[in-house]
């Protein structure tokens, strides 16, 4: 099984349309169907109902959807989990956070915490709390968008807040407009499975709004496409925890395309016998 794959059917599940899902996965849509065909010979099972409109999972699908995010997560959360084995200290406290919370809020709480002599491991979020489960991390910091029971037994407390922020550059060429439940313009999105690109997709789905053509680029990486919204290559929804005091501005788009989450202390569960 290839990486891409997981995407390919991921995408096709947000957009239940081989021509958008292609779009979205910038290749032609005889190649995307060639590729999502594998997916299934490899797997033994058709995944889709194709002479449906929109296109619809079998029961094979929803199988393969339950374990698709997962899987995916995984595959990079093992090798950073691989490359985090190794310290430089004796004991220390493993502290395992996303990429873009390292890059901003930890830093500072770290300060306020008077914390040191610390492993700071970045993974997802299912890989974080993975880590606390398998008693590899002391404590995560993640965001958390909440509808989820992912966090029971946990100790879990809010430190902050935030929000995913449509954003542009002032100098982008093709600027992001909304009309008739279509956005227009350049935009770039999530990797299939990135819990913002599912919070993102589940936003427009809700509010029945289409990315009208296809991406400028699509990414996992919420740094990234940052950099390419300040050299004015496309709008992107950022954490505004990311963006804050850069010389990007949001997008004239309605208020509810801004998604806001909480971000959260969380341990291990308490051990009832202690003390």
């Amino acid at each position: 099984m290839e990486l891409q794959w997981i995407d390919d059917f991921l995408a096709l599940c947000q957009t239940r349309n081989f021509t958008r899902a292609a779009k979205v996965r910038c290749t032609t849509q005889s190649a995307y169907s060639r590729r999502v065909q594998r997916l299934e010979e490899w797997l033994g099972a058709p995944l889709f109902y194709r002479e449906l409109r929109p296109v619809s999972l079998t029961p094979a699908g929803y199988e393969f959807l339950t374990r698709a995010h997962r899987l995916r997560e995984d595959i990079f959360d093992t090798r950073r989990a691989v490359l985090s084995t190794s310290s430089h200290f004796k004991k220390t406290l493993r502290i395992y956070t996303t990429n873009t919370l390292a890059a901003t809020f930890l830093s500072s709480w770290l300060v306020d915490n008077k914390l040191e002599n610390y492993s700071l491991i970045v993974a997802s979020i299912a890989g974080c709390l993975e880590a606390l489960k398998r008693k590899h991390a002391d404590m995560s910091l993640i965001p958390h968008f909440g509808g989820e029971e992912t966090l029971l037994g946990f100790q879990v407390q809010e430190i902050g807040q935030d929000r995913l922020v449509l954003v542009s550059a002032a100098a982008q060429k093709r600027a992001v407009a909304l009309a008739n439940n279509k956005l227009n313009g350049s935009v770039m999105v999530y990797t299939p499975g990135t819990t913002y690109g599912m919070q993102i997709a589940a936003m427009l789905d809700k509010h029945r709004i289409h990315i009208q053509e296809s991406p400028v680029c699509e990414s996992a990486s919420a740094e990234a496409l940052l950099a390419q919204v300040k050299a004015g290559l496309g709008s992107a929804w950022i954490p505004e925890v990311l963006f804050r005091g850069s010389k990007v501005k949001r997008c004239p788009v309605p208020g509810f395309f801004d998604i806001s989450y909480k971000i959260l202390l969380i341990k291990p569960p308490q051990n009832p016998d202690a003390g």
